[in-house]
């Protein structure tokens, strides 16, 4: 694989990206990891810069990303469906017609999932860990799908309140019940479009 450099600011501890951050070293040992700080001087084919991030260091690189969506592989400057969104839809697979509810609003899942469903013809509710009616939600409404990821440690969601619901995806440890998915193929699903942008490039830059 060519050149691809992730970007991310050591000075802000969190866990979930320093997991993401060892997949992508064990899995893509070709890319370059580097603290926002102190950026390579080098030419890359694609970008991926991961939060927690300063908010105008994050805005920056978006919008430079924005501009050359060519770089921009998680898709989220170029609103396309991002890299942790498809790994969702692969865990949940055939969505039409299925009732989807989505516990987080960031371009990067919740936005991007809930946009990329609506394509596929399921019926989506999306809301945050703040939304005061959550029990009343979901033990009155029939769903299929629940993708828990508020990122706020505060946020618990009791088992009974979804144990009649058929796939539960939890990416930030907010419910409580055991039968639930905790991992998606978000490195397969970054692999897979790495292997495609480079395939373009070969394309078309003969």
């Amino acid at each position: 694989m060519k050149k691809f450099l992730v970007v991310y600011d050591k000075e802000i501890e969190d866990r979930g990206r320093d997991s993401y951050l060892k997949a992508i070293k064990k899995n893509i040992p070709e890319a370059i990891i580097a603290d926002v700080d102190n950026l390579p001087d080098c030419t890359v084919r694609n970008v991926l810069a991961l939060k927690p991030m300063a908010a105008d260091t994050y805005k920056w690189i978006m919008e430079l990303l924005e501009a050359n969506p060519i770089n921009d592989i998680e898709g989220a400057a170029s609103k396309r469906l991002t890299i942790t969104a498809e790994a969702v839809l692969r865990a949940i697979g055939d969505v039409e017609r299925k009732t989807v509810v989505i516990i987080n609003q960031s371009e990067i899942l919740g936005k991007s999932l809930a946009r990329e469903l609506l394509e596929l013809g399921a019926n989506v509710v999306s809301l945050n860990s703040d939304y005061t009616s959550l029990e009343n939600l979901l033990t009155m409404t029939d769903i299929d799908v629940l993708v828990s990821a508020s990122n706020n440690s505060d946020f618990t969601v009791d088992r009974f309140l979804t144990k009649d619901i058929k796939i539960k995806i939890d990416l930030s440890e907010d419910l409580d019940d055991p039968n639930k998915i905790t991992r998606v193929p978000t490195i397969d699903v970054l692999k897979d479009r790495l292997e495609n942008s480079n395939k373009w490039w070969e394309q078309n830059n003969d």
